[in-house]
């Protein structure tokens, strides 16, 4: 056996992961060691609150129920960093009981809780809440919480009508593309009681097939 030959293969091999790591070593981390995330319901039984309105001189209180999601970090040995949440599609229900796409010209980012002092990109290593939407007393919509809203926006959902949103987790250490899709179904009612609005609006994951 030859051994010099065997060293020189070794030694040829190691070059090359070394080689390789350099190119692509960041790659490697993301896929295999970085976070692993997911979006899980954080509340989606509803937040009562009160928000208040500035109208000129005067300021009107209001009810509001919030509804949360939560960015879970299952790999928490590996923070996240800069991570922020999108929603990439939209369908509507139709007439015809089916769900139909609705355009969606740019992506749209979720708005991290609580919106009065979290940043607009998120670096945790378990777990990061999400206002996904609203409904305030006295208005007609279900109102899903961006910090930006295009002007032709078509995901607020009035009574009886039922919207899905796909949402994507992105981050700057965070490759994997994976959607997941919720959908909210609302009748139309507002009440302070959560009980009661658990049976008005309802939200729920659609494991679609593919």
């Amino acid at each position: 056996m030859d051994w010099s030959l065997i060293f020189g293969a070794l030694a040829a091999i190691g070059t090359v992961a070394v080689a390789i790591l350099a190119i692509w070593g960041e790659w490697f981390r993301s896929k295999f060691a970085g976070p692993k995330l997911v979006l899980v319901p954080h509340n989606f039984r509803g937040t009562v609150t009160t928000l208040s309105v500035r109208g000129g001189m005067k300021v009107q209180a209001y009810k509001a129920i919030y509804y949360h999601l939560k960015v879970k970090n299952n790999r928490r040995w590996a923070s996240v960093k800069n991570c922020r949440v999108l929603l990439k599609q939209l369908h509507r229900r139709g007439p015809d009981g089916k769900f139909h796409t609705v355009p969606l010209v740019v992506p749209l980012q979720f708005v991290w809780a609580p919106a009065e002092w979290a940043p607009t990109e998120q670096s945790f290593t378990d777990e990061a809440i999400l206002d996904f939407g609203r409904l305030i007393e006295g208005t007609e919509v279900y109102e899903p919480l961006f910090y930006v809203t295009s002007a032709n926006f078509q995901g607020f959902i009035k009574a009886n009508e039922a919207v899905r949103f796909t949402l994507q987790i992105v981050a700057d250490n965070y490759s994997a593309i994976k959607y997941q899709v919720f959908e909210v179904a609302w009748n139309g009612k507002f009440d302070e009681s959560l009980d009661k609005m658990e049976q008005n609006l309802r939200i729920e994951e659609i494991n679609e097939k593919k």
